[in-house]
């Protein structure tokens, strides 16, 4: 009896360094702060709803009918490799919860010692909107960012991953912040005042504050990503950090002077837009471009990183259909309608998979710490054996071709 040959032997994987212990520790912690801030947030809403429960659900109503559309577009924007939702809820809370809380006992600790020191009506607040909300809020808000960006470094894979991170604490931020002003308005103005702010705040600046300054933020930390070596980029971190704080200081500090007449109408239909395009429109057209220009190199990526995978992982066909995000999105709704909503799904998460190994063969590829193959790591390993599970999957779900 002949006896059967050795196993092929497989070939060594070496996987990069993840510090586990580090990041399950830090999130746990990050959980129990936002543990906590939810329930300040929780006990201020009772005594809120107490005193003026309609007010507090328009101004909340106000409030998430720009934030969510807002919210979708930029999730809607990184939608080649998307990020993890663990990951966006993380972002959004933080700014929601965490700076929130921070900035406005920092802003209003502020207020009260200039107040002390400055007699004159309204010079401590406005002092307080230009020297101190700038700098904290910023502060607090790129804190998200930075944590982010350090922990799970793996997941910042270019500029649009800042763009987004940053995006999204700035939007938690704006939004627990603009149903603070729109109560404190409406006491006085009521609900045209309510509106008008809205207005303002939701719609006129729902991208082009918060969001653009901390996506600032976000672009430092990913161009340290991006250049990958040298001690020199990480000057883009205090770069783009300082730009965050100086374009929050401009709107605050000149934002009021091109308000050139007492009409309320053309202070909101002319001379607050014409300060958002002088102030903001700048700064948000170059997070536009930026956006674009990453969408060209994440195409060329998955075009070219998937590139001598086996028929089994991705046929060239296949290849060539994940580019551009538009054409998967026709494919898949004429499957979602013509093979049902299951194989639809698994189609959908196929490309997601195939995507997210064309990236990690391209961090490898790029990383100058990675001295072995593609073929000799891990994780390029598990990502491979998730699409042949994924295809075993499509084969068996009804309506699957």
């Amino acid at each position: 009896m002949t006896p059967a040959p050795d196993p092929a032997p497989q070939p060594a994987t070496f996987r990069r360094e993840r510090h586990l212990g580090i990041r399950v520790g830090c999130m746990t912690a990050l959980g129990l702060v936002l543990i906590l801030g939810l329930l300040i947030f929780g006990v201020e809403g009772v005594f809120a709803v107490a005193e003026e429960p309609s007010r507090f659900a328009l101004a909340n109503g106000l409030a998430f009918a720009t934030a969510i559309p807002y919210a979708l577009l930029l999730l809607w924007i990184d939608r080649n490799e998307q990020e993890p939702i663990a990951l966006v809820v993380v972002a959004l809370l933080w700014g929601a919860v965490v700076a929130t809380l921070l900035s406005g006992m920092v802003n209003v600790g502020f207020r009260e010692v200039v107040q002390d020191e400055v007699v004159i009506p309204g010079v401590a607040r406005t002092l307080s909107s230009t020297i101190s909300a700038p700098f904290i809020e910023e502060l607090t808000k790129g804190a998200a960012v930075m944590f982010i960006f350090l922990l799970f470094r793996d997941e910042f894979d270019n500029l649009l991953d800042g763009i987004l991170y940053g995006a999204l604490v700035g939007l938690g931020f704006a939004t627990v912040e603009n149903v603070g002003y729109y109560m404190e308005v409406g006491e006085t103005g009521g609900l045209k005042a309510m509106l008008q702010l809205a207005w303002l705040r939701g719609v006129l600046n729902g991208l082009a504050g918060h969001a653009t300054y901390t996506a600032l933020i976000g672009c430092g930390f990913a161009l340290v990503r991006t250049a990958r070596t040298g001690w020199a980029r990480w000057l883009y971190v205090p770069l783009y950090w300082f730009l965050a704080m100086l374009l929050h200081y401009l709107w605050n500090r000149f934002a009021g002077d091109f308000v050139l007449t007492s009409d309320p109408a053309l202070t909101y239909t002319l001379w607050y837009p014409a300060a958002s395009l002088v102030l903001h429109l700048p700064f948000t057209a170059l997070l536009v471009v930026t956006v674009a220009l990453v969408w060209r190199q994440e195409q060329q990526v998955i075009l070219t990183y998937l590139v001598g995978e086996d028929e089994d992982i991705v046929t060239a066909e296949e290849r060539r259909a994940l580019v551009p995000a538009r054409r998967r999105l026709r494919e898949g709704l004429l499957r979602l309608f013509s093979e049902g909503p299951v194989s639809w799904w698994h189609h959908r998460r196929l490309e997601y998979e195939l995507i997210e190994l064309a990236f990690a063969r391209w961090h490898l590829d790029e990383d100058p710490r990675v001295d072995w193959t593609a073929d000799q790591d891990e994780d390029i390993h598990r990502l491979r054996e998730r699409v042949r599970r994924r295809r075993a999957r499509l084969a068996v779900s009804p309506g699957s071709a």
